[in-house]
């Protein structure tokens, strides 16, 4: 067995000061305040030193990290994450790479998990390839849906899709949302301008997560039928429905969400339904957290930590939100609660240690110190 100790521990509701976490076997025993708790003899102790100690973050939606792109070596491509306190990650595959390429990039996913290596990868985000072409990069590959194509992949890999994202204003959305949702993986609405009517539609048909809010998205009637005021557009829509999780790219110069907006998301849909995500892009390694190819933006370099630090500057969140946003809600999101994203009896001893300003000091997978 082994016991965190002096540890500031980050819980759902509160945090336990002078707090300890026992674990066994890569699972989480217990967790309570040091008077509370009888540590075993011959327990190894890790010393906490009066860090704060959460919940391994869940990234739900990344493609790539550092200049490595899931679909080419997710290992790779966790490993960067996981340094940086990533625990539990989606390696996200865009529609770019063809649909030979999502079937090989999918094997590729399917083997590292089978490895365990290097042990934090849930599973495959699918951004597509049905989304709507005005609405995000590579438009030229987006596609029409095809019942032939994705019942293709739901064969391939339908038992480590943990997410898919499809626009539901376009043809044949119906039909996808229907058989996706029959097989058991969480949907997800974006790249899109449904009207509320394909909004609600989806919503009540299965869909259960938006796929980066106020990012590639727009209204169904544009211009405005009447000058000067304003349509219900699809974030409205989306933000009108209950128990729905809605992704946010927090970068800290608020390119990709204003901060106004990101209070506005968390102040109408609850911060019990927000989730951070990265979103990151293959890109150098340094301090912006997005990247600008010839003056344009191209996805962000997010990691979660910098997200988690931009949720509480940008969003004025305390400590305890923000690991609601950054790790219990992605998790409950893809349908991961029971497994990951809060310190409970039963869930796996992940866990990141960290300061104020959310630098990462160690970074604990099932029970294990991972390699910095």
């Amino acid at each position: 067995m082994k016991a965190i100790i002096n540890a500031n521990v980050v819980l759902e509701d509160k945090i336990l000061e002078n707090g300890v976490i026992l674990f066994e076997e890569g699972i989480i025993i217990q967790a309570d305040q040091a008077d509370r708790i009888a540590i075993p003899e011959n327990c190894e102790k890790i010393d906490a030193q009066g860090l704060y100690v959460g919940p391994g973050f869940v990234d739900i939606h990344c493609h790539a990290g550092g200049d490595v792109w899931a679909h080419d070596d997710p290992e790779k491509m966790a490993a960067f994450h996981l340094e940086s306190g990533t625990t539990s990650i989606n390696c996200t595959i865009f529609h770019d790479i063809g649909e030979d390429g999502a079937i090989e990039a999918m094997k590729k996913i399917r083997s590292a998990m089978e490895k365990d290596k290097p042990g934090n990868i849930m599973g495959v985000h699918f951004e597509g390839p049905f989304l709507n072409p005005k609405y995000g990069a590579h438009a030229k590959t987006i596609r029409p849906v095809d019942k032939r194509e994705y019942q293709r992949y739901l064969e391939e890999a339908g038992d480590i899709i943990t997410m898919w994202t499809v626009a539901p204003e376009i043809e044949g959305a119906r039909e996808f949302i229907t058989d996706v949702h029959a097989a058991g993986i969480p949907i997800a609405m974006g790249h899109s301008e449904a009207s509320p009517e394909d909004v609600f539609w989806a919503v009540d048909n299965g869909a259960a997560i938006c796929t980066h809010i106020m990012d590639a998205t727009g209204c169904w009637i544009s211009p405005s039928r009447w000058a000067g005021t304003r349509e219900c557009g699809f974030d409205e829509a989306v933000m009108l429905c209950d128990n729905i999780y809605c992704e946010v790219i927090n970068d800290r110069e608020g390119v990709h969400v204003r901060p106004e907006m990101v209070r506005l998301v968390i102040k109408t849909i609850g911060v019990d339904h927000v989730v951070a995500v990265s979103d990151a892009c293959a890109g150098s390694v340094d301090e912006q957290d997005i990247n600008m190819v010839d003056g344009e933006l191209y996805g962000s370099k997010l990691r979660m930590f910098q997200a988690a630090r931009n949720f509480k500057y940008n969003a004025r969140l305390g400590m305890v939100d923000v690991f609601k946003v950054c790790s219990r809600n992605p998790a409950r999101a893809v349908r991961k609660d029971h497994l990951v994203g809060t310190i409970q009896p039963g869930r796996k001893a992940n866990f990141v240690f960290v300061d104020e300003e959310y630098n990462v000091s160690k970074v604990i997978l099932e029970g294990n110190l991972a390699g910095r």
